[in-house]
């Protein structure tokens, strides 16, 4: 039986506009004038000091010392009035087991076990969450996927990585893992697959309904 291990943003739980909004709003305040659009295209699956550091590079940018805590602390508070599970994942979660399942995220570790709880999928990870803050270096690098098989005492090439950016999909691939991608959260979910496929994804899919499947006919 594989272990799998699934990202967070956009493939458990639909924050990825959330997160954008937050991210614009950010950068605003500090002279970046961005589209949602734009910063989703860009950054989605990239840590925040990374988008920090391409703004600084591109357009001269400073930053306060505390933005990735601003960032956190309003984006926590939208998760309370604002954040869902992405359509059809309990469900799929449920098919897949019973068995445990573990995270690997490009978010600091705090946000995702919020995320997890307000969605009430904290029952499928349980503490199973690795993030960049465990790793020396987050996605695009393997590092993040190598340390969540190590946990889950796996070798990563009997892990299966459902994963819905190239960012995310590189790293896995890169860690030796099957990859999955999914495509069902991102707004131009046709092209978003050839993408996916082209950073090393075994096969894609657009709804959760057609994970479990996926896994008991092994099409990846």
């Amino acid at each position: 039986m594989p272990h799998f291990i699934f990202d967070c943003d956009g493939v458990l739980v639909d924050s990825e506009p959330l997160s954008m909004r937050i991210d614009v709003q950010i950068l605003a305040e500090n002279g970046v004038i961005i589209s949602e659009a734009e910063a989703h295209r860009r950054f989605v699956g990239k840590t925040f000091a990374a988008m920090l550091e391409e703004m600084r590079r591109e357009f001269g940018a400073t930053f306060p010392a505390d933005a990735s805590e601003q960032k956190d602390l309003r984006l926590l508070k939208l998760y309370g009035t604002d954040l869902r599970a992405v359509d059809g994942v309990e469900s799929a979660l449920e098919a897949l087991g019973p068995q445990h399942f573990s995270v690997a995220s490009n978010s600091p570790c705090e946000r995702v076990d919020t995320a997890l709880r307000i969605t009430g999928l904290t029952r499928f990870f349980g503490n199973r969450i690795t993030s960049f803050e465990h790793v020396a270096r987050g996605k695009p690098e393997p590092d993040v996927f190598i340390e969540a098989a190590r946990r889950a005492g796996c070798a990563p090439e009997d892990c299966i990585v459902v994963e819905d950016s190239v960012t995310g999909v590189t790293a896995a691939h890169r860690a030796g893992c099957r990859v999955l991608g999914f495509t069902g959260t991102h707004p131009h979910p046709d092209g978003q697959a050839r993408k996916l496929l082209a950073a090393g994804a075994r096969t894609v899919f657009r709804t959760m309904a057609e994970l479990p499947k996926l896994v008991s006919e092994r099409m990846f």
